[in-house]
């Protein structure tokens, strides 16, 4: 288990936090809905950075067993560059689900 995933989740998380509750107050929309979209938000990263810390080793072998790739011997900065860009993916979708469901869901702004 390495620990770089979960620092880089102690900045990355707020931050995603903080712009997500920013964008939804611009946007006028209920009190009650920019704290749960910016909590689920970052939630679902910190979450995202936290399984790619815990599962680590595991995650890099299945994206390449995904890609039909051999890996013959795995270097350190490949291992937690792989683990950034999986908790880094998981922010993308939870801040896209979030642009998705305030824009289009059933509690859309009109």
């Amino acid at each position: 288990m390495t620990l770089l995933p979960v620092v880089v989740a102690l900045f990355v998380s707020p931050a995603v936090t903080a712009l997500v509750y920013a964008d939804a107050r611009r946007r006028d929309l209920s009190q009650r809905y920019c704290t749960v979209a910016a909590f689920a938000v970052g939630l679902a990263s910190f979450g995202g950075f936290l399984a790619a810390s815990v599962l680590g080793s595991g995650l890099f072998s299945a994206s390449y067993r995904l890609l039909n790739q051999p890996v013959i011997a795995v270097t350190p900065l490949d291992l937690l560059l792989s683990l950034l860009c999986f908790g880094l993916a998981v922010t993308a979708l939870a801040v896209l689900g979030y642009g998705l469901t305030s824009r289009y869901g059933p509690l859309a702004s009109s």
